[in-house]
């Protein structure tokens, strides 16, 4: 019989046994990496395998707070000289796919930093201006393009609405007089608010602050709304500057020359001319015309045989008010080669009957 020593010794063979078994069931199959077993579902957001960092498309605008108070006087000067072709001298926009600026159901919608963006990065046929404006002369362009959708006649309706309603607790200065309060002078909070969400504040209340629904009409909301913005920039407009008053007189090409060189090109140069419409539909359409007779107010009539003898005698003069521009006209000589100027010209000297 087994005595009691062997029965120990056949006992803990038995118990070695078992753990033995337990622990290879429990380890790693052939051919899986040492260490930490991988997550085969996350990736580094680096990793051009990731799914989600393949298919977005990072964009942002390194964007910056103006020094100074904004001034929609500064931003009119701006809007002059880089807007108004495109969008007109009311900011209805004049040319296929610019914004209407008067349209209150879109800018409504907006926030400033979307119009910084877009003015600093480009928008779809509108090209960046980062690198044609400072940050503050964008801001100014902004909230010059904001005034456009309102008027003085609003915003002193509302500057004595928010003196009656409003300042108690905003303080006179909008600076946020009680606490908790909001600040209006303070553009990093401002920015980001859209009229439509101050309105829906204003209607509907928030936190202590009540709803004014039924103590102010639509309108009144939308005119302490107007107002409110004013403290982030200054809406005063010189006198005759107001929407509309814009002046439209034509100007007249100048008689400088900024090049010695001659057109190249003869003026039936059938290759130079197909060239130069090429051009002239892609560049100029949009405010001359498809035709070329003057798609916008005080645009010149290429079709005309006044323009026609104007280019044959004096090439030159019109080389370079495309180069340089002239007027409200934007200058190309960064964006086409002399080459192409000059097949534009003599796409244009072609266009009379």
């Amino acid at each position: 019989m087994m005595n009691m020593f062997d029965r120990r010794k056949l006992v803990r063979a038995a118990v070695l046994l078992f753990w033995l078994g337990l622990l290879s069931a429990c380890a790693a199959p052939d051919g899986l990496p040492e260490g930490p077993t991988p997550i085969p579902t996350l990736f580094p957001v680096s990793d051009e395998t990731n799914p989600a960092a393949a298919d977005t498309d990072i964009s942002f605008a390194l964007q910056s707070y103006p020094a100074q108070l904004s001034s929609a006087t500064q931003g009119l000067k701006v809007y002059q000289a880089f807007c108004i072709d495109c969008h007109g001298p009311e900011g209805t926009g004049i040319v296929p796919g610019a914004r209407d600026f008067r349209d209150l159901d879109f800018v409504r919608g907006e926030t400033p930093v979307e119009f910084y963006e877009a003015v600093s990065e480009g928008r779809n046929e509108m090209p960046s201006y980062r690198d044609n404006l400072s940050s503050d002369e964008r801001w100014d362009v902004i909230f010059y393009i904001w005034r456009l959708s309102t008027s003085p006649e609003v915003i002193e309706e509302g500057s004595q609405l928010y003196a009656t309603n409003c300042s108690p607790c905003h303080g006179a200065d909008g600076a946020g007089q009680q606490l908790g309060s909001a600040d209006f002078t303070n553009l990093r909070e401002m920015d980001n608010l859209a009229p439509r969400d101050l309105y829906l504040t204003i209607t509907q209340g928030r936190g202590s602050m009540p709803a004014w629904q039924s103590l102010l009409t639509q309108d009144q909301r939308w005119a302490v709304i107007d107002y409110l913005r004013t403290f982030t920039y200054d809406a005063l407009l010189p006198e005759g500057s107001e929407p509309g008053e814009v002046s439209e007189e034509p100007a007249e090409i100048s008689s400088a020359s900024c090049t010695t060189d001659i057109n190249p090109y003869t003026a039936d140069d059938a290759q130079a001319i197909q060239a130069g419409g090429s051009i002239f539909d892609s560049q100029c359409a949009a405010c001359h015309g498809a035709d070329g007779s003057g798609g916008l107010p005080n645009t010149p009539d290429f079709t005309s045989s006044t323009i026609h003898r104007a280019i044959s005698s004096d090439p030159t003069t019109y080389y370079c008010a495309l180069a340089e521009g002239e007027g409200s006209m934007p200058g190309f000589q960064r964006t086409l080669t002399p080459e192409q100027m000059w097949q534009a010209i003599t796409y244009l000297g072609s266009l009379a009957p």
